[in-house]
């Protein structure tokens, strides 16, 4: 059996160290992060990630008079960082069947770390795509938890209703220990 291993920390508001960095670097802002309930806060009440590429609006104070992405005062940017954080792990030490588990946070709201591996691990030895069976995993845990069946979520339209159920779920499933013993090669040219 594989034993999860995490390399990354969770970078939203729902992170108590998170949740204090916001605190710390917006005094005075009570509105800094606001909790929904037990699995969802939101900076400024807006976004669950504290990092990110887009969402200029919590960055920078001439993005902010967009309709429908207008934070009201106290409003001090930037909130969110981009600055990505950066974990390194040496390859040399894997070993055959290792894999790194990539995903978005729609599948950490349901699943716990040990789950994805234990879902992983299970889908290979069946000959069975793993990054679709922690998908389908994640599907069937926000149908339970909102009481409904797996068919009727996936049903639903894009959108407010699906999103108020779960978040993207977008999974890589990568082969470690191929990846430390391949090797790659270009010509630098794609012409």
């Amino acid at each position: 059996a594989f034993r999860a291993q995490r390399v990354t920390t969770d970078l939203n508001a729902m992170n108590p160290s998170e949740q204090e960095r916001l605190r710390r670097d917006h005094p005075g802002e009570s509105d800094i992060f606001r909790c929904r309930g037990p699995y969802s806060c939101y900076v400024k009440g807006c976004l669950q990630p504290t990092y990110g590429l887009g969402d200029a609006y919590l960055k920078y104070a001439h993005f902010n008079h967009f309709p429908g992405r207008v934070v009201p005062e106290p409003y001090k940017p930037p909130y969110i960082r981009s600055a990505p954080q950066i974990t390194r792990r040496p390859l040399a030490s894997v070993s055959e069947g290792d894999f790194l588990v990539l995903a978005t946070d729609g599948v950490w709201d349901y699943l716990s770390d040990q789950n994805a591996v234990d879902l992983v691990n299970r889908a290979r030895k069946n000959g069975e795509n793993a990054a679709e069976a922690v998908v389908e995993a994640t599907l069937e845990l926000a149908a339970a938890r909102f009481g409904i069946a797996r068919e009727q979520l996936v049903s639903m339209p894009t959108g407010r209703q699906r999103r108020r159920i779960h978040d993207d779920a977008t999974v890589i499933v990568v082969d470690l220990y191929g990846a430390a013993h391949a090797s790659v090669a270009s010509t630098g040219s794609m012409g």
